[in-house]
């Protein structure tokens, strides 16, 4: 009874227009206080959502025998020699079409848009590069006609890194992340700054955001796994910054973590350089954006950051070609959010075309409508090894995906390879 019941939620949904199978919700602050990292996030997406299917989506086994879990699974290469229904792959990637909005860089505007997109039929979505947006944005999305668990409709976040995201939905199962989590940069980033700087770090955090309060915490309990002390932590608004950042540095101080979005950097780097001259600093990924590179001549020499790709030398094939795509559509250089949208956009269009005509499994039987949500939640989960621009992307162990973190340095306004760390996130708790 309660089997039948699912089945029939899904078809009310269905019969209500909660589900069109050719739309996507597609969302980011494309402008506001986080278009810097939600727009290149966007431009990536849009190479991948207009893309013609790559050679990996058709080789896939896909031929969906309903009772048979490894049909929907990935081998570790990404690649199987069963080519069924690729006809029918080939016709749902191509017909994908997204309805797209620009959350404002607003936590209210992005649970608005969130909540319309789903109400008005899209079945998969993707999208966000901050946490704050990202929890109000795809809870809403996630909610919106969902009251079988069965019927709610997946998300891909794309750049939020909050670890507790897929927890702050309503819907954990169907919630996934295209990127490493604040644990994980916090980590590198307090292994790179000991082990090549030095052990006394001072942490400046914004404590306006999510990110910079997550991020920051668990560089404050990072640090001392490596032996490091956090010889101070000091809020980035104080107004008597410089005061003690100086009263720091008659102690020694050996590096700087720079907790920060975008917006505050101009800021608050000149009052760290003028306080701490010649202390290296780093940030996390909220300093990836392209406007840090010329930022206050001279000022960004030394400073480093968590990124979450690498087009420059040591990339990999695909971070290379992604690169070269890239610059030719939008005539400037991707970020690390730049392939994060890519690789959402994939990931969602994958399971999007994945989607079967009938599937039975799960926590019901019997046949489910083409492009129905529990379905393409069920092809996400099944992802193992996606090739990725920003690096290999695998479910396996939950929503969370293992990826390395880059560590890019800048030099007279060049980024050049520091390393790249496959954190142990536990160091962060």
């Amino acid at each position: 009874m309660i089997q039948r019941l699912g089945i029939v939620a899904c078809v009310l949904a269905v019969a209500a227009g909660c589900e069109r199978a050719n739309r996507i919700a597609v969302i980011f602050d494309e402008t506001g206080s986080q278009a810097a990292l939600g727009t290149p996030a966007w431009k990536g997406a849009q190479l991948a959502l207009q893309s013609p299917p790559p050679a990996w989506v058709l080789e896939q086994d896909i031929a969906w025998a309903p009772n048979d879990p490894a049909s929907r699974s990935m081998s570790k290469d990404w690649s199987t020699a069963s080519n069924h229904g690729a006809a029918r792959v080939f016709s749902r990637w191509q017909s994908a079409e997204f309805d797209r909005a620009d959350s404002r860089s607003s936590t209210s505007t992005a649970a608005v848009v969130g909540e319309r997109l789903r109400r008005e039929g899209a079945s998969i979505g993707l999208g966000f590069t901050d946490s704050d947006i990202a929890a109000a944005g795809m809870r809403a999305f996630l909610s919106a006609n969902a009251k079988d668990p069965t019927c709610a409709a997946p998300f891909v976040i794309v750049g939020a890194t909050d670890p507790k995201l897929p927890e702050l939905g309503h819907w954990p199962a169907s919630t996934f992340l295209a990127c490493f989590t604040d644990d994980a940069q916090a980590v590198a980033a307090a292994q790179y700054m000991v082990e090549r700087w030095g052990k006394r770090v001072v942490v400046v955090i914004d404590p306006q955001y999510d990110y910079t309060r997550t991020i920051g915490g668990f560089v404050e309990k990072a640090v001392p796994a490596f032996g490091g002390t956090v010889t101070l932590s000091v809020s980035a608004r104080s107004t008597q910054l410089k005061q003690q950042l100086e009263a720091a540095a008659s102690k020694g101080v050996d590096a700087v973590f720079l907790a920060l979005e975008p917006d505050l950097v101009p800021t608050v780097l000149p009052i760290v350089r003028s306080s701490l001259p010649g202390v290296r600093c780093m940030g996390g990924d909220g300093l990836d954006f392209t406007g840090l590179d010329t930022l206050l001549d001279g000022a960004t020499d030394g400073v480093a950051f968590c990124a979450h790709a690498w087009f420059g030398e040591g990339a990999s094939e695909a971070a290379h070609r992604f690169a070269q795509d890239y610059m030719a559509a939008f005539g400037e250089a991707p970020t690390g959010f730049s392939a994060l949208g890519y690789d959402a956009a994939m990931l969602v269009k994958f399971a999007h075309a994945r989607a079967p005509k009938a599937y039975s499994g799960g926590t019901t039987s019997g046949p489910r409508p083409p492009g129905c949500a529990a379905t393409m939640t069920a092809e996400l989960a099944s992802i193992r090894g996606y090739p990725g621009v920003s690096g290999t992307i695998s479910f396996a162990d939950g929503p969370i995906p293992e990826k390395d973190v880059w560590i890019v340095e800048l030099k007279k306004g060049q980024r050049t390879l520091g390393a790249a760390i496959r954190p142990d996130r536990r160091k962060a708790y």
